[in-house]
């Protein structure tokens, strides 16, 4: 019996520090931190992989830089190894600042050097951390590139240009002017006065713009205010607060909005549009669509409508008039429809398509 005892004991020892040597890690750092002039009128351009970017504005004139890299590795002598490997390229020159994290080859032969770059799956990147802390001055442009990370920005109010791929961008002043390409990753921003953004795959959530381009799919879109915005979309979830004019398409996609002033120009391929509420009794309306969802309120409002339309269902109040209704094609069943609505008929409303479904309701 005591030998049994004895033995179970033996085994559950061996199995915890055969568990503890299996997980156990060797965790290195290492700290990169310089300061250079800088003003105003400078420029940072960072590229980084494996980390966080975070970027304050200050009142200084100078560009304050900390790089924290972290490895972590079962064997000590490859974490050393790897974090011997993992180099911070720091330029300045003038007004201009470029830091780029790289992650050297094994080998440094010249065959090596020319002709590889380094293997993405010689390591696993979630031992890799290369975290990256920037004060500049507010209105300092920056360029930035980012992988596997986010990049947070705040009390900065320059000109941005990002490229992030797998990670998240929250922008938490208001800037002036930004052009963003995202892949997997969600873009929060408090404002942004001039922006073009190209985002697959993520999330944007924008309080206000004055112009806007969008350039997104598989993406879910929620903007309060915008005054102009054009997008090209593809497979989106749209929600907009306010929006004064929008132009651009909606390709199997759906797009829900409170408000719209005074101009809609769409195409549409199946996609869906619910707007609740135009506000300029005049407004202007054109829209092209195939197979598509459109149900727009039009109470308060005064306008000609005129459509041509390839088969599909369009629905009208009682309350328009002077209606004509023209079959152009039997074989096609493309009709052309004509009516009046409201007492000033200086607005417009004009359909083409095939298929779908057009309601206009009060």
């Amino acid at each position: 019996m005591m030998m049994h005892i004895l033995y179970k004991k033996t085994t559950v020892i061996a199995l915890f520090l055969l568990s503890f040597s299996m997980y156990s890690q060797e965790v290195l750092t290492k700290t990169i931190e310089e300061i250079y002039e800088m003003s105003n009128s400078g420029e940072l351009h960072l590229e980084n992989k494996y980390g966080n970017i975070l970027i304050n504005g200050w009142e200084e004139h100078d560009i304050s830089i900390k790089i924290d890299i972290q490895v972590t590795n079962k064997k000590r002598d490859d974490a050393e190894n790897l974090l011997n490997r993992i180099v911070a390229n720091i330029k300045a020159v003038d007004d201009f600042v470029s830091i780029t994290s790289e992650i050297s080859d094994k080998n440094s032969s010249l065959f090596s050097r020319y002709f590889n770059k380094v293997n993405p799956f010689e390591f696993d990147k979630s031992n890799v951390e290369i975290n990256v802390a920037i004060y500049l001055p507010r209105h300092a442009e920056i360029d930035i590139t980012n992988k596997f990370g986010d990049v947070i920005i705040d009390n900065w109010a320059g000109r941005l240009k990002a490229n992030i791929e797998h990670g998240d961008l929250w922008i938490n002043e208001g800037i002036p002017n930004a052009r963003i390409a995202m892949k997997f990753g969600k873009l929060r921003s408090k404002a942004i006065d001039y922006g073009t953004i190209n985002l697959k795959n993520g999330d944007i959530d924008i309080e206000s713009s004055n112009k806007l381009l969008l350039k997104t799919s598989g993406t879910k879109i929620e903007i309060d205010t915008v005054k102009d915005l054009e997008i090209i979309s593809s497979k989106d979830e749209i929600i907009i607060q306010k929006v004064e004019k929008i132009q651009g398409e909606l390709n199997f996609s759906n797009a829900q909005i409170e408000s719209v002033k005074e101009k809609i120009t769409l195409d549409m391929k199946v996609a869906e549009l619910r707007i609740a509420k135009i506000n300029t009794p005049d407004a202007y309306v054109s829209i092209n669509q195939e197979s598509s969802d459109i149900n727009i309120n039009i109470s308060d409002l005064s306008f000609m409508f005129n459509a041509i339309l390839e088969q599909g269902l369009l629905r009208l109040p009682k309350t328009f008039y002077n209606i004509e209704n023209n079959m152009i094609d039997k074989s096609k069943r493309i009709r052309k429809i004509k009516a009046t609505y409201g007492k000033n008929t200086s607005g417009i409303f004009s359909f083409n398509g095939k298929k779908g479904i057009i309601v206009l309701k009060e």
